[in-house]
């Protein structure tokens, strides 16, 4: 379970949100909007103890997020840059990923529902913004975390993909993990998610 409690995001001299507070339970897709510059990133970034929390506390099971905290292993971010080396091939950046995590035995699976069979050999630079997108995304498989954390993950993807993925995500959710994403196109969001909604004075609604 994440909570956030009374959070206030500040740019500058700019409060982009105020006194937010939500919580995303197991089991549950809670969907990030609001216009852009409206601080979605900012506290996708939070979070994962990215941008440190000045106003405010987010926790995971009780235990605040910050970017040495040992419940970070428990999260999965994708940002909404894919944060890959642009002159690896494909199949050494799973690899990378997997060794970090100790999960080898994951990349297959990764491998196959992202349909990368056809890239693996290829370096990252010379993909097309969607195959880039997939293999980005394909760390929520090989990571294998309870938590996903998403900015615009649906970003590049063709609709066979998008609807891949949103299928991936709603049966995450239904075997207890905790998803939440940042998403500006109405079409790509789900009916039974929790929308909270960056305003100054921000409203969740079920």
């Amino acid at each position: 379970m994440i909570e956030c409690s009374n959070v206030t995001c500040v740019r500058g001299e700019r409060v982009l949100f105020r006194n937010l507070s939500f919580i995303a339970n197991q089991g549950s897709i809670t969907v990030i909007a609001g216009k852009n510059g409206s601080g979605k990133t900012s506290l996708l970034r939070s979070m994962v103890g990215l941008v440190p929390v000045r106003f405010g506390k987010i926790t995971l099971n009780g235990e605040a997020i910050t970017i040495s905290s040992t419940c970070i292993s428990d999260i999965t971010y994708i940002g909404h840059k894919n944060a890959c080396h642009e002159h690896l091939m494909v199949v050494d950046i799973l690899e990378f990923w997997a060794n970090t995590r100790g999960n080898d035995n994951l990349i297959p699976a990764a491998v196959n529902f992202f349909e990368l069979h056809r890239v693996l050999h290829t370096k990252f630079r010379h993909l097309s913004s969607g195959w880039k997108r997939k293999v980005a995304l394909s760390r929520l498989l090989i990571f294998n975390t309870h938590v996903w954390i998403m900015d615009e993950p649906f970003a590049n993807l063709d609709s066979a993909s998008v609807a891949m993925l949103k299928e991936l995500i709603l049966t995450r959710a239904e075997r207890g993990g905790t998803i939440i994403l940042a998403d500006h196109n109405h079409e790509n969001t789900f009916a039974q998610a929790q929308v909270v909604n960056l305003a100054p004075e921000p409203q969740t609604q079920p």
